[in-house]
């Protein structure tokens, strides 16, 4: 059955068009995901993809979509291993990390420890900055480091390299 709408109109014969669903956006809001005890293994994108960390946490939340898996996240109680080239240089302990896929970024805070094996040093600070492209970990806050040739510390910030064995101020590594 065919009616008119309106005044004076005749009944159109004509099939009555569906409105058009608004267009989809372009990128999928990001979700929040609780979650306890997990690990996460991240790589380099690029190349044969070598490992950049590991890490293990006790508790995190994760910022995530469908299309891309998760992006970043807040953990607390972590505990993991940097890497340098693709081989495990030290590993670390710390409070609590936050971590960014498309900085390239992992940041430690609150008692962060971190421990070379060769050669043997250990690095305590407030805030550790991992920024994987640059292969430097920039430590902040009652920096301490330890290594054989003696100690340095505690100083405001030093930074170094993931195996701990070349460390400085930001000026050294500027050179």
């Amino acid at each position: 059955m065919l009616m008119a709408v309106g005044c004076g109109g005749k009944a159109s014969k004509e099939p009555a068009t569906q409105p058009k669903a608004p267009p989809k956006e372009s990128q999928e809001e990001p979700k929040r995901l609780y979650t306890g005890t997990g690990e996460a293994t991240v790589r380099d994108p690029e190349g044969d993809r070598p490992i950049r960390y590991v890490i293990r946490w006790k508790k995190t939340e994760l910022d995530y979509t469908l299309g891309e898996g998760a992006t970043a996240g807040e953990m607390e109680g972590v505990s993991g291993e940097l890497y340098r080239d693709g081989k495990r240089a030290s590993s670390f302990s710390a409070d609590s990390a936050s971590a960014d896929r498309e900085k390239k970024v992992l940041v430690l805070t609150g008692s962060v420890k971190v421990h070379a094996e060769d050669p043997a040093g250990d690095l305590d600070c407030q805030k550790l900055e991992w920024k994987t492209d640059e292969k430097l970990l920039k430590a902040f806050g009652n920096v301490t480091i330890r290594l054989p040739e003696g100690k340095i510390g505690p100083v405001d910030e030093l930074w170094c390299l993931p195996d701990l064995k070349r460390a400085g101020t930001p000026g050294f590594f500027r050179q």
